[in-house]
């Protein structure tokens, strides 16, 4: 069995191994977490960047929307013109269609005179 003065020289000694094991891991640990700090801030301005390109990119999709419906205004100012246009049209075509009626009848009617008038006419001997 081991005497006093042996067993304290082996503590001190599994002592001195568990600090120098302790002092070696958390200089490892302070290396992760300086490379996982620098991830991390690597990323942010990542995302960042990202988050600009996005916002610059949103403004230009707005813009063109905007000039798009403001197009789309004027066309629907155009085309509420020409459907105005083609009403007028419209009517006076029917206006023109009533007349062509009237002038049908007449000339039914004048048709019905010339077929009595040469009915009633003497043949040619």
């Amino acid at each position: 069995m081991p005497t006093h003065e042996e067993r304290l020289t082996i503590l001190e000694y599994d002592l001195k191994q568990y600090k120098t094991e302790t002092i070696k891991a958390y200089g490892e640990m302070a290396i992760e977490t300086i490379m996982v700090r620098g991830l991390i801030e690597d990323a942010v301005k990542g995302l960042s960047s990202l988050r600009t390109q996005f916002e610059q990119r949103f403004e230009r999709v707005v813009t063109r929307l905007l000039a798009m419906n403001a197009h789309f205004g004027s066309m629907e100012t155009r085309l509420d013109r020409v459907e105005t246009r083609l009403d007028q049209m419209d009517t006076h075509l029917d206006r023109v269609n009533t007349h062509l009626g009237s002038m049908d009848t007449h000339l039914d009617r004048v048709e019905n005179m010339l077929t009595q008038i040469l009915t009633r006419l003497p043949e040619k001997p």
